[in-house]
């Protein structure tokens, strides 16, 4: 059987997080690492988070929030899965969050082959990409359960046996887009 890779985001139906203002919020010091900053100049401090003001409307409770991708904010029944299916794929970063039972994890795993660029769909610029629809190779990614391509540092990839384990466990809020590997 082929394995299926998947693109993880949080399903809007649910309330989301932001960062409280300071000198470096924690979306932006997490588009830094996945840019290229070391992960130690820019995790060494605890971020401070917020239920967004705009989501009154929406549900609580979501297991997982990705507003900060690469780095996910997770409850434990969600950090469970995380280290049930990916252990090495993850390291923990200092959040203080208005939910005590929310961690903070960098997704540190990059795949520099991962990436297929006769069936992606993206431009190309002098300083990288600019990336629409990711196809990844399939033997690049046969062995990685949660990871991030290289072309695309932004984005969060889980497999099929991730997708099992958050189904089976009842992670809510997230939502799953299937990616082509082939």
């Amino acid at each position: 059987m082929t394995m299926k890779y998947y693109s993880i985001t949080q399903d809007s139906k649910f309330k989301t997080l932001i960062g409280r203002s300071g000198d470096l919020s924690l979306h932006a010091a997490a588009q830094q690492y996945a840019f290229g900053k070391a992960s130690g100049s820019i995790f060494e401090w605890q971020y401070e988070l917020e239920f967004n003001s705009d989501d009154k409307k929406k549900k609580d409770g979501s297991d997982v929030f990705t507003f900060f991708k690469p780095v996910l904010i997770l409850t434990s029944r969600a950090r469970a899965v995380f280290d049930s299916v990916a252990p090495d794929s993850i390291e923990d970063i200092n959040i203080l969050s208005p939910n005590s039972d929310h961690s903070g994890v960098l997704v540190h795993t990059v795949l520099e082959s991962a990436f297929n660029r006769g069936l992606s769909e993206f431009d190309e610029y002098p300083n990288g990409l600019v990336v629409y629809k990711v196809a990844l190779n399939a033997l690049a990614v046969q062995s990685c359960d949660v990871f991030r391509v290289a072309e695309s540092p932004l984005s969060v990839f889980v497999s099929d046996k991730f997708v099992d384990a958050a189904k089976d466990s009842g992670l809510k809020g997230l939502d799953f887009k299937e990616v082509r590997a082939v």
